[in-house]
């Protein structure tokens, strides 16, 4: 199957995906392509508060291909990277004011 073709497939299934994903539920769309492609391996962004998935070489999230600076994931990140979750927060950051440019973000209910 190939990556990206699968990404975008599940991308394009719902508007909310990449925002479940890109919000909090990284490590969970790692875990979904590891399913898939057994050998796939976590990433953090450089800032470490991304995951990304290294496959066959090239790093993917839900957005597709990633090209920014990794850093590996050890096993003692795992237990924290387990808590991450886009259902913790439940809310979506819209982007910025165009006036003040703080963040937007809408709370969503359980």
């Amino acid at each position: 199957m190939d990556t990206l073709n699968f990404i975008n497939t599940l991308k394009n299934s719902d508007r909310y995906i990449e925002a479940i994903f890109m919000q909090g539920g990284c490590y969970q769309f790692h875990l979904v392509l590891k399913t898939i492609f057994p050998k796939a391996t976590p990433y953090f962004n450089k800032r470490k508060n991304h995951v990304v998935t290294k496959i066959n070489g090239i790093y993917y999230d839900i957005k597709g291909i990633y090209t920014g600076e990794v850093l590996p994931v050890l096993e003692s990140d795992i237990k924290e990277l387990e808590l991450w979750s886009f259902s913790r927060t439940m809310s979506l950051s819209l982007g910025e004011c165009p006036v003040c440019e703080e963040p937007i973000k809408i709370k969503l209910e359980k």
